[in-house]
This record gives C-alpha cells, structure tokens and sequence, in this order.
C-alpha cells in the first residue's frame, strides 16, 4: 500500500525500492522502517512509499530494532571493557612480534608456535568485537609501524577468511601468513625503515623482502604450502604489475588474495613516515574503485560490507571537520553512507555529496 512518508510508522517493511537520483535505490526493497530510515527518505525529499506492515509485527520489529540499536542499548561500560581487553591482547601480540623481529635481525629463526599463542587469542578477540577492525590505525606510532602492521595484516585476513566461510585451519594459516609476510624485512638494512624516500636500488631491495620472507618460513612443518605460497605472493597483483614474479589471475593463490587485500588496507589507514593515513573509508574506496583489477572483486566486496555494516551508528569526522553519527549504509554505496551532523542534526548522503568524505573514526 502507498502511505505517505511524514504517516509512516515504525516496523512496516517498504515493499519496493526507494529511487533517488542514481540507477541504485536510497532504501532497497525489503528494508524494515526504522526511524533512522523515516529520516533518510525526508532527507531525500521522498514523499510516499509503498509499504506492508509485517504479519509477525512484534518479532520482526524487535529483531531488526536490536541490530540497529545495539551500540545504543549496550551499556558504554561493557564496550569500553571489550575494547580494552582486545588492546591489552593487541599491544602484547605486537610486543611479541616486535621482540621476534629483533632475533630475526640477528639470525635467529621463527618461533611459529609463539606467532600462533599469539594471533589465536586476539583473531578470537576481533571475533567478539568486530569493530576494531575499524580502530586498528589509532593503536599504531609511526615508529613501530612495521610490527603494528605485520599483526594487523594477520588479523585483518583471518577475519576476511572468516567472512568467506573458509574452515577454521585455513583462516589459521592465513592469520599466520599475513603476519610473516614481511618477516624478510629483517634481513633489511633497518635505515631503509626510517627513509622517506627510497632510491631505485633501495625500492629493489624493499622489494626482495618477498623472497626473503619464503626463505625464513619454507621449512617451518606447521605452516602448509599454500601458506607458504601466499607470503611469497602477497605482493602480486591479478593485472600483473606486482611483484616478485608478476603473476595474473588464478595464478595467484586464494591465500595471497586475501592477503594482499589486508596488506594494503592497513597500510592506506596508518600514518607512515612518508604517507599521511586515510580514512577506513577512503582505504576501501582506494581497493573498490581507484585500483580495481589489482584485487579480487568478490573478496573486495566481502571486506567492504563486512566493516561497513558493523559501522552503523559510529561516530566520524567529515572533511569539513564536523562530527557526524552513520545512520544508514546503503549496500550499494557502503563506503559513502547517510550521516547525520552532531551539530545541528542536518541529514547528509555522502553519494550525494561527493565532496565530502569520512577523514576519521572516533573511538
């Protein structure tokens, strides 16, 4: 039935999709009316709908008001809690790596039962609190950016993996190869870390690390082939303008894949020495859209709504410097969601105005 938007209530299901001024729908069909939702269509000037009212009214209302709720009903203290038990675990994993990276240096070889004792416990605690995912750049100094990063890419892939229902050992393995990626750095000379820029001989031997990588875990029994495989890939590109071999398509490893993907999120959302962070938004609108070829779509995409859906209701700071709240996520935008300003409550879609963009997550 067509019911006005300024009539519309609570828990009725619109029945068909919401067109704005682009070939995709503002609200797609089957999208349950929150009040968030009433808001985006008076923002779009959207002035009736055709709806249903939900047979199983109570239920289905219920359900969909604690997903979008969730962050509003759970007490601050109990999120504070798990956000600091996932740091504790989080600084001590890359302790741990940091202390490991030094015996690498001086030719000690891996521990992979101390990676292990590690990266399990804290890919369990990211599991809990998915939105981490969102936070991890806020833990990183610039100067220990190489050991920050290491944890990160392990984490970061082992949840992907989760996300692409892959069985519990190979998320495992591919947790423990995105960590070791860069395990060959250590045969680096370590000023090379502290340079803004690379000479050409420099970039050749930062691009070594890959096969100095395989070297220090090819014979490591625990880790599998394909895990091995993937350290050495996880700089090539399905285009082929990476490296060390400049392999294509389905000569690259699902492993590396993930991998690869998780690499260089984390390493668009960290202030480096030489390159000013991006926002978990832009570094998702850089894999989807500026280097598209380079990674898998479907692995892309998998990443992208994973993080944008636990998004829902965080708070950000626009380009403009105003805070705003995410409202909703339209899942064919998910990287340019409705936000609604903290200052005076203005409802805002970031497709509609490209000029703005998410700068940062507030924790």
């Amino acid at each position: 039935m067509k019911m006005k938007v300024i009539d519309l209530k609570e828990g009725y299901r619109i029945v068909d999709d919401v067109k704005g001024l682009t070939k995709y729908p503002i609200v797609p069909k089957k999208t349950i009316v929150t009040e968030e939702i009433i808001k985006v269509l008076e923002a779009f000037s959207i002035e009736e709908v055709n709806v249903e009212e939900i047979r199983n009214r109570k239920t289905d209302y219920r359900n969909i008001q604690e997903k979008v709720r969730e962050k509003e009903a759970e007490p601050s203290q109990k999120i504070n809690n798990e956000r600091n038990t996932f740091f504790r675990q989080y600084l001590k994993t890359v302790k741990s790596y940091k202390n490991q990276f030094t015996s690498w240096q001086a030719g000690v070889p891996i521990d992979i039962n101390n990676v292990r004792r590690n990266m399990i416990p804290l890919i369990n605690a990211l599991e809990e609190n998915p939105i981490q995912l969102l936070l991890l750049q806020n833990y990183v100094k610039k100067i220990d950016y190489l050991f920050h990063h290491a944890v990160s890419t392990g984490l970061i892939a082992a949840y992907i993996a989760k996300r692409l229902n892959l069985e519990k050992g190979d998320i495992i393995q591919i947790a423990l190869a995105g960590c070791l990626s860069d395990c060959g750095m250590a045969k680096l000379n370590p000023i090379i870390f502290q340079k803004e820029r690379l000479t050409e001989t420099e970039r050749i031997e930062v691009q070594r690390h890959t096969q100095y990588s395989y070297k220090m875990v090819k014979d490591i029994p625990s880790l599998n082939p394909s895990a091995k495989l993937a350290v050495f890939q996880h700089h090539e590109r399905l285009d082929g303008s990476g490296y060390p071999m400049g392999e294509k398509g389905d000569r690259i490893h699902l492993y590396t894949k993930i991998i690869a993907i998780s690499d260089v999120y984390h390493a668009v959302v960290c202030d480096r020495i030489y390159k000013e962070k991006k926002s978990p938004f832009q570094a998702l609108e850089i894999l989807n859209y500026e280097q598209i070829g380079q990674f898998d779509l479907k692995i892309v995409k998998t990443f992208t709504n994973s993080i944008s859906s636990f998004s829902l209701n965080e708070y950000v700071k626009l380009s403009t410097g105003q805070t705003a709240r995410i409202i909703y996520i339209n899942h064919h935008y998910p990287t340019r969601p409705v936000v609604k300003i903290e200052e005076n409550g203005e409802i805002i879609s970031l497709e509609e105005n490209k000029q703005l963009f998410i700068k940062e997550i507030i924790p």
